[in-house]
């Protein structure tokens, strides 16, 4: 692996890992943040479960964290997965769209 990729997975890792949902708590926590594939070309995806699937600022700051991630040195796309809420496509949709 170069130096490209390695850069891109510690640039999101830091994200990531400085980033809260809008309640508080960490974006990283196992509850939250289901799974993480970086590609080699640079397409990011995430799987996230918000934790108030029913509270408008979830979704506001998801398409905010896309953008975020989507800004990071080496980032080609991302992509977020909502899972575990009801109606999850819906909600990716809006996120990705």
């Amino acid at each position: 692996m170069s130096n490209g990729p390695k850069l891109t997975q510690r640039n999101v890792a830091r994200l990531l890992r400085k980033r809260n949902d809008p309640h508080g708590m960490p974006i990283i926590d196992p509850s939250i943040l289901r799974g993480v594939e970086i590609g080699q070309s640079g397409i990011v995806e995430l799987w996230i479960k918000p934790r108030n699937p029913h509270c408008p600022c979830c979704l506001d700051d998801l398409i905010e964290l896309r953008g975020l991630v989507n800004s990071q040195k080496g980032v080609l796309a991302c992509h977020i997965e909502v899972v575990g809420v009801p109606q999850s496509e819906r909600w990716t949709a809006a996120v990705n769209e």
